[in-house]
């Protein structure tokens, strides 16, 4: 149980009271008198009470705000909150705290830039060489009983806050006959459903309950119409999608398809158990919905509102809301312009919720996801609900390779940093898609001291997790992006999947 786990820590930190053992010395045949006595040391006599650095000028790192973990049982010293990358730890002073009655602290460097041997007592501010293996040594008064704990400065390998697009990753999209002309993927009751226009003209619906496991039941889907593939979505309980003629048909599988009698111009998206879409009647064009409700009847739309190109539309929810709040971003206007804007629904109206925050993009793909960022400690972070605005074209014709993140639901954008650019060799994509996926990851913690930390210990934060005797468990959140069209015009026949490297850490609690 949890509780075990951090009593078992705590415990180990808690320098252990021992009462100091006189016992008399016995007559031997060692020669020693009656009046001489053997004096044994109590544990808390070469006990380190307490572990840090000292700031170091320059340095970005806040070194002296360092927590430090001791862990007395095994002898080892460590910070579980590692550095960050690059962080140089060749000329670092330590400053360590031990009984005024200890007659010896030194300490001993090997395997790194510099080896050799300090003595701690008379050169305390002698800078360590933690890049290879540090041993404390610490000699009690009798200067016979002696402890060693190894020291390690943990610094991480990978930037935490990169996100990383794994290239061995990318797989080919689930097409039945490889090379497919068009595609999109939707979720839909905690699955994925993917429609694929084949090369012959043909149509598959492949469905995966577990991207994780990368198997997807592959079938031809037969239409009685001709299926305009990117209009596909999703509601709570049906599929939908328009036909090349823009009527609108529903299903419960992705198989069987029936027609609702409705002709649109575009779906918008998903809103509870109804769709959202655009119709047009004379010269206007409306706001719709199906199942209609006649609380909300159709209402005109805005010139500057988009038709097509526009991204996913999304929905939150919220203790200020008693509805739940959609939008989506950029796309076509009817009079062929481009637009910066974010639009936002409320179950009744449609409103302007940012504009000029991104670009003028169409066909970009928002995905939900997380991010982090500093408190007032240079070393702590929180992590932060945020939605990415991920690809798509600008209005002057050329690809969008920006990553932009919203954390007040598209009320402000800010360009990602740096650390979550693509790579180079990421193609420039839109009317992609993009699903955000939680795989579980579990890990040990049993005699792997370097993965536990304090209990009150402020660390990264964590959405889920559980932990089970030695055994953490939590949920890794990776995006997926399926599709997309190149700079050539024909579609990028793969699924690319990223992460943020700090998700992937083993959690701390």
């Amino acid at each position: 149980m949890l509780v075990n786990i951090k009593s078992s820590l705590l415990n180990r930190l808690v320098l252990s009271a021992c009462a100091l053992l006189l016992i008399v010395g016995m007559s031997s045949c060692n020669k020693k008198t009656d009046t001489e006595e053997s004096i044994y040391m109590p544990a808390s006599s070469v006990a380190i009470t307490g572990f840090s650095l000292k700031s170091k000028a320059g340095s970005k790192v806040k070194l002296d705000s360092i927590f430090f973990s001791i862990d007395l049982n095994h002898g080892v010293i460590f910070n579980a909150d590692s550095l960050p990358v690059g962080t140089d730890v060749t000329k670092l002073v330590p400053v360590i705290n031990y009984t005024s009655s200890a007659s010896a602290v030194t300490l001993t460097q090997s395997g790194g830039k510099t080896t050799g041997e300090i003595d701690y007592k008379s050169n305390p501010n002698d800078t360590v060489d933690f890049s290879g293996k540090v041993v404390l040594k610490i000699t009690a008064e009798d200067k016979t009983t002696t402890r060693s704990y190894n020291i390690k400065v943990n610094v991480h390998k990978v930037e935490p806050d990169s996100l990383v697009w794994d290239r061995l990753a990318v797989t080919p999209m689930p097409s039945r006959l490889g090379s497919p002309k068009n595609q999109k993927t939707v979720k839909f009751n905690d699955t994925t459903y993917s429609l694929i226009e084949e090369t012959d003209g043909s149509y598959t619906m492949a469905v995966a309950t577990d991207l994780l496991a990368g198997e997807w039941d592959k079938r031809l889907a037969s239409f009685d119409f001709a299926p305009n593939v990117r209009t596909l979505n999703s509601t709570s309980d049906k599929l939908y999608i328009l036909d090349a003629a823009g009527v609108l048909h529903a299903s419960s599988d992705g198989m069987a398809w029936e027609n609702t009698g409705n002709t649109w111009v575009n779906i918008i998206g998903a809103y509870d158990d109804k769709i959202l879409g655009i119709r047009r009647e004379g010269g206007k064009l409306l706001h719709t919905m199906w199942p209609a409700d006649s609380a909300h009847p159709e209402k005109e739309i805005s010139k500057d509102f988009p038709i097509e190109g526009y991204s996913d539309f999304v929905k939150y929810s919220n203790r200020w809301t008693t509805l739940p709040i959609g939008f989506m971003c950029g796309g076509r206007c009817e009079d062929g312009s481009v637009i910066d804007k974010t639009w936002g629904y409320d179950g009744d109206n449609w409103a302007v919720l940012s504009e000029g925050m991104t670009p003028k993009l169409e066909g970009a793909t928002i995905v939900p996801y997380f991010v982090y960022r500093k408190t007032s400690s240079a070393l702590v972070q929180k992590d932060f609900s945020v939605w990415m605005l991920i690809g798509g074209m600008v209005d002057e014709g050329y690809y969008n390779f920006q990553i932009y993140v919203s954390y007040d639901n598209g009320v402000n954008w800010y360009a990602a940093d740096d650390q979550m650019d693509f790579p180079d060799y990421f193609p420039g994509l839109m009317n992609l898609d993009g699903i955000e996926v939680e795989w579980p990851k579990q890990a040990s913690l049993k005699g792997n001291w370097s993965e536990v930390t304090r209990a009150n210990l402020p660390g990264m934060a964590r959405i889920k997790y559980s932990v089970e005797d030695y055994e953490v468990y939590w949920d890794c959140p990776y995006i997926y992006l399926f599709g997309g069209i190149e700079e050539s015009g024909s579609l990028n026949d793969e699924i690319w999947r990223g992460v943020l490297n700090r998700l992937t850490f083993v959690p701390q609690f």
